[in-house]
């Protein structure tokens, strides 16, 4: 038969000789070649049939990956000779778990390695290849029990054991710097819980009314070496539906300061102040306040006044950050904003 032209048909054709071929092909299939092949082996011994099939599937698993389930094949055919020789069928087992590990299948890897051992307890490699299959399943207890199992059996083997020894090193450090990193979580968890407990502490004797949010929040108030407290703040222009994020206003700094220097007497205007109305001169500050269940109430707020003060104002609660409303007494939106706000 000549070498086809297709290639979707290369492959089929390989797979008729013995020498190239990928897997056997089915007995109906099956050319010449593969008969001849097929009448050979029915004269072998099983045991010699197993060996090259274990050997033809260490050949494809050292070809790479794409030629892992060649391997897989191969090794299973050595299974099915039945051969009796539990040695040899125990190395069968272990080099298929080592597929699957590579595969990450770590579950399938440990099985065959526990079948490799049932038909010789000694093989160490089986042991290590359980052992790692266990860490990569996150199972360090159980891996070095498999390791120790291991360092038993490759008894005056120095090389064995040293290849052991540096599995059973390597897990000792592993586990070493997980538990150190479980420690270092666990006093991080009890600094920040005792953190935000005297946090709490701190807003609550201060007599600000706070939620939830307040101390939950991606944004939320730090306490300095000094005892102070600096809150994420958020300034609003309802004129323009605008805002500012300021990161860390300090307690102690009063709104004049603040709003003075985001709006410097011989700075530049906002692009969004087209009338310049918003100048440290004009600017007023409100803050939304409860007032008996009336909607859109406010208080304004003193520009000498700190922070601080500003959030102890009666109705003022603080829901998460701490938002103030900016307005221009120059600007007609300032005739609007009160018609439609309570300001008490």
């Amino acid at each position: 038969k000549r070498f086809p032209d297709d290639p979707d048909e290369i492959d089929k054709y390989l797979n008729q000789i013995p020498l190239f071929a990928k897997v056997r092909p089915r007995k109906e299939d099956q050319g010449d070649a593969w008969k001849m092949i097929e009448a050979i082996e029915a004269g072998q011994d099983p045991k010699e049939k197993a060996k090259n099939c274990k050997q033809n599937g260490n050949d494809c698993y050292k070809a790479g990956k794409r030629r892992w389930n060649d391997a897989l094949t191969f090794y299973q055919q050595a299974l099915d000779c039945e051969c009796g020789d539990l040695r040899l069928e125990s190395q069968v087992y272990s080099n298929r778990a080592l597929i699957h590990h590579h595969r990450q299948n770590y579950g399938r890897a440990i099985d065959d390695c526990k079948e490799a051992l049932k038909l010789n307890h000694k093989n160490s490699k089986a042991y290590c290849r359980a052992g790692q299959a266990s860490e990569a399943l996150g199972k360090p207890k159980e891996a070095m029990k498999w390791y120790e199992h291991a360092l038993k059996w490759a008894k005056d083997d120095f090389l064995k054991r040293n290849y052991v020894a540096n599995l059973i090193k390597k897990l000792e450090i592993s586990m070493e710097k997980k538990k150190e990193s479980e420690r270092v979580k666990a006093m991080k968890k009890d600094a920040d819980r005792k953190f935000a407990d005297l946090l709490a502490e701190s807003i609550k004797l201060r007599k600000i009314r706070t939620t939830v949010d307040t101390l939950s929040g991606d944004h939320k108030p730090m306490l300095d070496k000094n005892g102070c407290l600096h809150w994420p703040v958020v300034f609003m222009y309802p004129e323009f539906y605008v805002t500012d994020f300021v990161q860390d206003m300090h307690e102690l700094r009063s709104f004049k300061e603040q709003l003075g220097q985001m709006f410097p007497p011989k700075g530049t205007q906002p692009q969004w102040d087209k009338k310049k109305h918003y100048t440290i001169k004009n600017i007023a500050v409100y803050v939304e306040v409860e007032n008996g269940g009336k909607p859109h109430s406010v208080r304004e707020i003193n520009m000498e006044d700190p922070l601080a003060e500003a959030l102890i104002q009666k109705g003022v609660v603080v829901g998460g950050v701490p938002t103030f409303m900016i307005l221009s007494k120059a600007s007609d939106y300032m005739q609007h904003f009160k018609s439609t706000h309570t300001v008490v």
